[in-house]
């Protein structure tokens, strides 16, 4: 039987969907007003063109004549005056011979038109392929962390270039945002709106009082997990865990690896795990040395292997900026930073800013053999031109990736109605580009958001990665990508964002580069920023980002895309105006049907230099029916 309550309910609902519709509606019906208009001004502009361009040709023609009748005449005159002058005639005679011989000689130049038709040409996107370059690193191994540790200056500032600009592109179309994204504690309960299939939590741990040394300067977490291992890293440090992430041990990778190479460990880390060899792979970017360059360090081993050595039994292999062609940089960043790392079914990938001249000041992509990295053998990886991705700089790679891995870029020379979109197939050695077509120009003004402490904690976005593309995942035949846009709108008017948000594109990649679907990620009082994607193996996408302003400090939250909510297990009480400068997300394993999510909370803490403390988390999440099955009926 329907209660009062039920029908209320339904009531409300459909009055919610009734107001939406009107809104839609009442946005259309403006946005075909304002086409109508312009379109009688085509057409009277058309007119006006048409009516001239008779004219013109009546005029051409007149004058023609004109033309013809004082040739005529001209012609007539020479004959009379040649008949009353025969010594002129014959001079002039002479005359024309001599203009004759020369023309025969020296032709004159045809007079240049004052005006030439070009035909109008649909512009095509543009496209472009290069073959990759190869290089070759050797193993080392380390085991027991017998190494000093290394001291570290956390007053450096690496990120020190700005993302490229993003100017104002062809007008695409006026954005309608749907469903505001709504943030709710995870401890609700019931989930969201009455979803049947809420998100729920399998696991939750911060561990701000473990990891140590922390940085002050941004957390940078990264994570990934399998069973009862779980490996997390931020800022100079690394946490591990072996009971499935309910407690966690630090580490110090300088004590683990040598850290003589180039200007020492610093500071960006990166942490996936491969199922198909079963190694967590550890990325490691280090300081320019006194020549200015720079490497990156790729680590392997088992879980197994980090039960039995206390995480301290690896091997590994460098990348050196010298390998890679990119002339140096002498500042603290070095001519590599920024690194994501990526799986595809055969081949792990890396990407890494390329700064300096040459090949540099792009976004850098490496493939290497995950065979060869699980037999700790020699890795033959091959690498692009950094250049060819200038859109793409501080941008991160497509995870769950497949047979072909995938990245994208806003910057210039693109536009924000314009996404350039790379490709690298694993049966090729060559990689390609290619510009997709949006369905409006997304805000690209200003990215700014104060917390109640008047601090802004997007101030280092604005600069960088900026409207990087952060966030991307493979699901079948569709890649998602998601970066952060301003509040506005993208230069031709229609919906104004209150507040930076996140942009999401869908794209078929096997049918054309078909855009499917692009969507907004936004909310009425709060900035959303910093979007991480993954895949799982339900053709769900997870997502964590960056959270706050008006009366929330920044904060970190996970979630499912298309529930319309996401969900924080902690929130920050105090800011700073560097939050970044990246969180993560991974497909959880074994148990694929959810996600690891690993981000962060800042917390006020008098025992630190800088008065408080990042409290970074991880957390195991999916849906209610795959956390907490129910039995299995036969």
């Amino acid at each position: 039987m329907t209660t009062k309550y039920e029908n209320h309910e339904s009531s409300s609902e459909v009055a919610k969907l009734l107001k939406v519709l009107v809104e839609l509606q009442a946005s259309n019906t403006a946005i075909l007003a304002r086409i109508s208009g312009q379109l009688d001004t085509a057409l009277c502009i058309l007119e006006h063109i048409s009516k001239h361009t008779c004219l013109a040709l009546n005029e051409v023609h007149l004058q023609t004549d004109y033309q013809a009748a004082i040739k005529a005449i001209s012609e007539a005159l020479i004959e009379l005056y040649k008949t009353s002058h025969p010594e002129a005639a014959l001079a002039y005679e002479k005359l024309e011979k001599v203009r004759s011989q020369l023309l025969e000689c020296c032709p004159e130049e045809e007079p240049k038109p004052i005006c030439c038709y070009h035909p109008c040409v649909p512009r095509e996107p543009e496209s472009g392929t290069r073959e990759t370059l190869i290089g070759i690193s050797d193993p080392n191994r380390v085991f027991g962390a017998p190494y000093p540790p290394a001291e570290h200056d956390d007053t450096e500032e690496p990120n020190e270039d700005e993302g490229p600009d993003v100017p104002v592109g062809l007008f695409r179309g006026f954005v309608t945002p749907r469903n505001e994204l709504k943030l709710m504690d995870f401890k609700s309960p019931g989930g969201a709106g009455g979803d049947p299939d809420p998100v729920v939590f399998g696991k939750y741990t911060p561990y701000g009082t473990t990891a140590t040394p922390l940085s002050t300067v941004a957390a940078d977490i990264s994570g990934a997990e399998s069973g009862n291992v779980v490996l997390a890293t931020g800022n100079w440090y690394a946490v591990y865990s072996t009971d499935g992430g309910t407690t966690f041990k630090s580490i110090d990778p300088t004590t683990v690896f040598p850290n003589t190479a180039d200007g020492g460990f610093c500071c960006d880390q990166v942490v996936q795990y491969a199922p198909s060899i079963d190694r967590f792979i550890w990325l490691m970017q280090f300081s320019p040395g006194a020549d200015g360059n720079s490497r990156l360090r790729i680590a392997a081993a088992s879980p197994q292997d980090i039960i039995n050595s206390n995480c301290t039994a690896w091997t590994y292999w460098d990348l050196t900026s010298v390998q890679f062609g990119i002339s140096s940089v002498k500042d603290a960043t070095g001519p590599l930073d920024y690194p994501d790392m990526a799986l595809g079914n055969n081949f792990l990938y890396i990407s890494v800013d390329g700064r300096g001249t040459g090949t540099g000041n792009g976004l850098l992509v490496i493939r290497v053999p995950l065979n060869e990295i699980q037999t700790g053998a020699t890795i033959n990886f091959r690498f692009t031109t950094p250049s060819d991705s200038a859109s793409a700089y501080g941008g991160h790679l497509c995870q769950n990736t497949g047979d072909e891995v995938f990245w994208a870029g806003t910057g210039s020379p693109k536009d924000n109605g314009t996404l350039q979109v790379f490709s690298w197939a694993e049966s090729s050695t060559s990689y390609f580009w290619r510009d997709v077509a949006l369905n409006y120009n997304w805000a690209n003004g200003t990215i700014t958001s104060n917390a109640p402490d008047g601090n802004d904690w997007l101030n280092k976005l604005n600069g960088f990665p900026r409207f990087a593309v952060t966030g991307a995942t493979r699901r079948g035949d569709e890649v998602w990508f998601a970066w952060t846009a301003s509040n506005g709108d993208g230069g031709h008017g229609g919906f104004k964002f209150p507040n930076p948000h996140v942009q999401v594109v869908k794209i078929d990649v096997k049918n054309g580069y078909k855009l499917l679907d692009h969507f907004t990620i936004w909310n009425n009082d709060h900035a959303f920023a910093y979007p991480c994607l993954a895949t799982n193996d339900r053709n769900e996408v997870g997502i964590c980002l960056g959270w706050g302003g008006n009366k929330f400090y920044a904060n970190s939250a996970v979630g499912i895309l298309g529930d319309f909510v996401v969900w924080y297990p902690e929130l920050s009480d105090i800011a700073t105006t560097r939050w970044g400068d990246y969180v993560s997300v991974r497909q959880a394993s074994p148990q694929s049907g959810m996600f690891a999510g690993f981000g962060y909370a800042i917390l006020k803490d008098s025992t630190k230099t800088a008065g408080y403390r990042f409290d970074p988390f991880y957390i195991l999440f999916g849906r209610n029916s795959v956390v907490n099955p129910g039995p299995i009926i036969k």
